[in-house]
């Protein structure tokens, strides 16, 4: 099944399966992935560590280790053209140009032997024909435009010298230096203090506001979510769960996985001193159950044919689409009887 098939679609996954090679057997990391993202817009892609978002992300980039992973079915259409079908050469041209990615970890991103500028000026020099004296002028204009003062200075340091929330803005400058068509940003404020958090969200939404990209951000914290998204992707174990525009996700979810999500967000009005928490852990690639509901063993609306029966990804309101047999849309089977209650 693909969703929302429109004409223009910027990127479009279509049942993408991508596995990691363990003692010598193909395990799905992600399983029948369907996804879109249009010119301008801003998907959030949400779940628990685990559940598939960076191999995801990182199957578009087509930047998985080929020694020991593999995408074994589906397309990812990027301006009507597979990516995966593209040689490596092919894709480096891609790369950096059309589509960039900000990595997780600032900290760790940024090579520690070369200085600011030598990292700027190379992904400027992989795509453009320019000199050294152009390449470092633009990369002081790049500095600038991300909101780094004293930029003639900085351009000159190594990452060491930077704090984490300067780093990640360096980051942001090198993916938009050639000003990409589609931004995927993975995590890009983990290990930041809130006030810097805030910080890059703002200079990533104004950066797009100018750039008139589009952005796939990739997260766990719903408080991005909220605050950036125009539609919202929710993964679990490999698969996607539900999407919908983000006002009706938090106003109406569907799925169980993802009301489980919401009801583990802390409340100011909450008095309960116990935090709400999703009893469980997701599957390993080992363990991933091949047939029925990934989530049956922690959903606490499980119910008889959770386990045996394997719920389709369903359109079961108005632009929302959801992977559960509480939903007929959802069920493959025609089947009879009352969905009766048991604990798994």
């Amino acid at each position: 099944m693909v969703l929302n098939q429109y004409d223009n679609d910027l990127l479009k996954i279509k049942n993408l399966h991508t596995g990691f090679i363990i003692d010598g057997e193909l395990h799905n990391a992600i399983v029948d992935v369907n996804l879109d993202v249009k010119p301008k817009e801003v998907v959030c892609v949400v779940g628990e560590s685990g559940c598939g978002k960076s191999v995801m992300s990182l199957s578009v980039m087509q930047l998985l280790p080929k020694q020991n992973s593999k995408i074994s079915a589906g397309e990812i259409l990027f301006n009507g053209e597979d990516l995966t079908k593209k040689s490596d050469k092919e894709m480096n041209k891609v790369r950096g140009k059309d589509i960039a990615m900000i990595f997780q970890e600032p900290m760790t991103a940024l090579n520690p032997v070369f200085t600011i500028g030598s990292q700027l000026m190379e992904v400027l020099f992989n795509h453009l024909e320019i000199s050294k004296k152009e390449a470092r002028e633009k990369a002081i204009v790049l500095l600038k435009q991300v909101g780094i003062s004293r930029p003639e200075k900085i351009i000159d340091e190594y990452p060491h010298q930077l704090s984490g929330g300067m780093r990640q803005r360096v980051m942001i400058a090198m993916a938009i230096a050639l000003h990409p068509k589609l931004l995927i940003a993975d995590e890009p404020t983990t290990a930041l203090d809130v006030t810097v958090q805030a910080q890059i969200l703002e200079l990533l939404k104004d950066i797009q506001d100018k750039e008139d990209m589009a952005i796939m951000l990739i997260t766990h914290d719903l408080g991005v979510v909220a605050e950036m998204a125009d539609r919202v992707i929710v993964m679990y174990a490999g698969q996607v769960v539900e999407t919908s525009n983000v006002v009706e996700l938090f106003t109406k979810p569907k799925h169980p996985y993802t009301e489980a999500l919401l009801g583990s967000i802390p409340r100011m009005d909450q008095d309960e001193e116990k935090l709400n928490s999703i009893e469980g852990v997701v599957p390993s690639l080992e363990n991933m159950p091949q047939v029925g509901c990934r989530f049956a063993d922690r959903c606490p609306k499980a119910f008889g044919d959770c386990t045996k029966v394997t719920p389709q990804l369903a359109e079961v309101a108005d632009g929302q689409y959801a992977r559960c047999l509480l939903y007929d849309a959802c069920h493959p089977e025609t089947t009879s009887g009352e969905k009766e209650e048991v604990k798994l």
